[in-house]
């Protein structure tokens, strides 16, 4: 890191972009977090120094060693000041890039793509919002999620992994998972991968299971319940499709009302135990998904005034 993008930014003058590459440093080693802080103290030394020059005849006229001794004493005092002062600028600094939120949205049928801070790679389904912090400061990697997404993690086992959701919480090291917990569904379930998480349930702590890969957890009457996952095909929606294996109709709809953020209300008793297997694209839109199965199933379908409900007929 040049330390002139690192002074810039102590000094409060470092542009979008060079604060951008400070907190990607920071956050890339503890080595360059112990660099920014030792780069911290001597800036500040630099200007504590700098304000207490005392040109004049005094110090000229002052014998060798007791300037010397004058020096020395200046410069303990500075750097007494200096750590304090330092530490306390550094901390704030940090806490600031910390506490720095950024948010993310994704419409109804469509999903997105991003890297976190620490590295670690998430997608995101349709009607998902996930919260983080612009660096990870603090003991733990702690995100906020509403909705459906994949997290690849990076391994950092002195900071776990957290997602926080209405429901429950997901801990991690370094691991493949996904967490499906939209605030407007009761569902909450986390499908792990690779390597091994936590999940507990928020309201009742002791409540905690720990999944081994390929199993998925869901919360059912207020208990967790693991079992193992049976469609991989279903965490396929990274790729833009709906993928459904001998699915009862009643819970496809339920996907598609996720993804589209649509009501569905099924009037047609003959569909209850209609089951079904297939994808779609989920850029095709509802309304194509829906003409395909009605060749199947044998039914008709019409949207309300505003479109936002689906009657299935």
């Amino acid at each position: 890191m040049e330390k002139e993008t690192l002074y810039k930014f102590f000094d409060g003058k470092a542009s979008r972009e060079e604060k951008e590459v400070v907190r990607t440093w920071l956050e890339s080693s503890p080595e360059n977090e112990q660099e920014l802080f030792r780069e911290r103290e001597f800036f500040d030394a630099m200007i504590l120094s700098g304000s207490t020059k005392a040109a004049g005849t005094e110090k000229k006229s002052r014998p060798f060693y007791r300037t010397v001794l004058f020096e020395a004493i200046k410069i303990a005092a500075v750097f007494a000041i200096t750590v304090a002062c330092g530490t306390y600028l550094y901390k704030s600094e940090i806490r600031k890039i910390g506490e720095a939120m950024n948010t993310i949205t994704v419409p109804a049928g469509q999903r997105a793509n991003l890297t976190l801070p620490d590295g670690t790679n998430v997608w995101l389904n349709a009607r998902s919002e996930m919260r983080y912090p612009a660096a990870f400061t603090g003991d733990k990697r702690e995100i906020t999620l509403d909705g459906e997404a994949y997290f690849e993690v990076t391994r950092n086992a002195d900071k776990p992994f957290v997602v926080q959701t209405a429901k429950c919480n997901v801990e991690v090291l370094g691991t493949k998972f996904n967490v499906e917990a939209y605030g407007d569904s009761e569902d909450f379930c986390t499908s792990l991968m690779e390597g091994s998480v936590r999940v507990s349930d928020r309201k009742n702590p002791s409540e905690s299971l720990v999944l081994a890969p390929n199993q998925q957890v869901s919360l059912i009457n207020g208990h967790l319940q693991s079992k193992p996952i049976a469609d991989f095909d279903l965490f396929r929606w990274k790729e833009g499709l709906i993928c459904f294996k001998n699915m009862n109709f009643e819970e496809l709809m339920s996907r598609f009302e996720k993804c589209y953020g649509i009501h569905i209300i099924i009037e047609n008793p003959k569909l209850t135990d209609y089951v079904c297997s297939g994808k779609f694209r989920i850029s095709d839109g509802i309304d194509k998904a829906l003409s395909i199965l009605q060749k199947d199933a044998k039914y008709t379908f019409e949207r309300n005034k505003d479109e936002s409900v689906v009657y299935i007929k």
